[in-house]
């Protein structure tokens, strides 16, 4: 199951303590990818320039409103 549909249901269910650190790890999993598909998406823009139906913008939009500031290498 996704961990929205987990979150949304947990509103029912009221998760005991280790369903809500299995929660946090998930969570943690989806920021290292998010970040990890960014850098990615960073790399492809860099090195080929605005590739054509790719969406750069959104991707970075979306990415920034689910993790925050990102850090600056």
């Amino acid at each position: 199951m996704k961990l929205s549909q987990k979150l949304e249901n947990s509103r029912i269910e009221r998760p005991d303590e280790w369903s809500m650190d299995e929660f946090a790890r998930q969570a943690r999993q989806l920021e290292d990818a998010l970040l990890d598909s960014r850098s990615g998406m960073l790399y492809i823009r860099e090195n080929h320039g605005n590739l054509y139906g790719v969406g750069f913008d959104r991707v970075e939009e979306k990415a920034q409103d689910a993790l925050g500031e990102f850090p600056k290498f």
